[in-house]
């Protein structure tokens, strides 16, 4: 990544984070009318310095930064904001200031797994209205979910050419950088002088869980092992002689993702890891003399944070095969109980859009105070989607998933270099989330939306030659 690459991108993170704090204070703070005014000064400034500086790779690394602060929320006109929100109507905003002064044109050149996530889409919003229990809340939040999905579409309109797919991925490899060492710094710090900024105490038992601006520890784990692994395609299969980037890349990623305490991470990790190398291998690209010095180097910088994350790693692992010693496991196990008992009586169309938390509470199970946390929640991603828009909805969603990885396979023969690259590492990343997303549902939050975005985007442009074609209109 260049220095002026990683000027732009710090820019664009203060406009974004300004913005965010000055949503979040409105939303959480009585500033009247003052607030408000602040509030909309915030975000035209944030606007006009996206929509003037560095487009569009500007505007999607404003999206990546406000996607990866899930944790930062407040309420307005009953309903939660978060960052990713105000990111996605301030990019709605400069796309559509951009198409004006003809810079961006809007020709989306729909693909067929294009066609089957906006299938999922409208059954979010058929079964929110026909079967759902309480169809005014579940259509709220199936438009809420179609906002956290709009994204994916943004981002086909940012990204059109073989630059932009490579520069983009810079963009989201950064902002996964960032994440990972804060996450590890608001551990070590925790664990010395007992902060909790970035960190949740108690959330597995006794051990504290690093969440850094995510929404909790085990998605902070998807997202910073989905970063190590990326940087880790881009180190085996990048010709380039000088890789000092990748691998600091994947150090700092494996530590970020050991510091979450996730097990479906640590355990999918590998697992990843080994089909990257074996791609490598048979490619003829797989040199362990390169790869030796960042393993050495992952190697001894967990020893000198041993202190702070290898015995908890033990503790999380040591209860794995007692469901009933682990308080996190037994929730999650006796909420997808409920969640299949729930899909049996609704299979086909499901309950509509988060659902499950209008008909399970965790205290009717178990005799515990849960005070806030007394919300159902599913964390088995095909599960939450079954239970929420029923077979027709989940087949969509793997016609979706699978269309696009057939198409970002076809491509890979015709795409150039950078964007073959670009093509791989978000396909690892992709295999890392599907793994821990077995365990951690994160297709509600905007991040998983914005990395698919980005691999339809490298798709349709390899597809196209290199670059999206406009429509002659445009």
């Amino acid at each position: 990544m260049t220095l002026a690459f990683a000027h732009r991108a710090v820019r664009t993170a203060l406009v974004v984070g300004e913005t965010a704090v000055l949503s979040w204070l409105f939303a959480t703070e009585d500033l009247s009318h003052l607030g408000f005014l602040i509030l909309v000064i915030g975000l035209i400034v944030g606007t006009v310095a996206i929509v003037f500086t560095d487009w569009p790779i500007g505007c999607f690394v404003m999206l990546t930064i406000a996607s990866a602060m899930p944790r930062f929320n407040g309420t307005l006109s009953g309903l939660h904001v978060r960052p990713e929100h105000i990111g996605t109507f301030i990019a709605i905003l400069a796309i559509g200031v951009q198409a004006l002064r003809g810079s961006v044109g809007l020709n989306l050149r729909l693909r067929n797994f294009d066609y089957w996530l906006l299938a999922y889409i409208g059954m979010n919003f058929f079964s929110s209205a026909v079967t759902s229990p309480d169809p005014g809340k579940t259509l709220r939040w199936a438009t809420l979910n179609a906002l956290v999905v709009t994204p994916y579409f943004l981002v086909r309109l940012l990204v059109r050419n073989d630059r932009q797919v490579w520069l983009a991925l810079q963009g989201l490899l950064c902002v996964g950088l960032c994440e990972s060492i804060y996450g590890t710094l608001a551990s070590v710090s925790n664990h010395l002088w007992g902060t909790t900024w970035g960190v949740e105490l108690g959330q597995y038992g006794e051990i504290p869980g690093v969440y850094g601006t995510q929404y909790e520890a085990n998605l902070f784990g998807s997202y910073t092992g989905c970063t190590a692994v990326m940087f880790l395609a881009l180190f085996l299969l990048s010709k380039e002689t000088r890789r000092s980037w990748y691998g600091l890349g994947v150090m700092l990623g494996v530590v970020g993702a050991f510091f979450s305490l996730a097990r479906s991470v640590l355990i999918g990790l590998p697992i990843v890891v080994f089909i990257l190398l074996l791609v490598s291998a048979r490619k003829g690209q797989f040199r362990l003399r390169r790869l030796l010095p960042v393993a050495i180097g992952v190697v001894i910088v967990l020893v000198m944070l041993s202190p702070f994350v290898l015995e908890y790693v033990s503790t999380r692992f040591s209860t794995t095969s007692n469901v009933a010693a682990d308080a996190s496991t037994l929730g999650r196990v006796i909420q997808m109980g409920a969640a299949v008992e729930d899909v049996k009586v609704h299979p086909i169309f499901g309950t509509g859009t988060s659902s499950f938390q209008l008909l399970f509470k965790m205290s009717d199970v178990m005799q515990m105070n849960y005070e806030d946390d007394d919300v159902g929640w599913i964390s088995n991603s095909p599960l939450r989607v079954l239970h929420d828009t029923g077979v027709v909805g989940l087949l969509a969603f793997l016609v979706f998933l699978g269309t696009l990885a057939r198409g970002a396979y076809k491509v890979l023969g015709v795409a150039s270099r950078s964007t073959k690259l670009s093509i791989a590492a978000l396909s690892a990343g992709l295999m890392l989330y599907a793994i821990s997303f077995q365990a951690t549902e994160a297709t509600l939050l905007t991040f998983t939306w914005i990395h698919l975005g980005l691999l339809a985007a490298a798709v349709t442009v390899a597809s196209d030659g290199g670059t999206l074609v406009e429509s002659a209109a445009e």
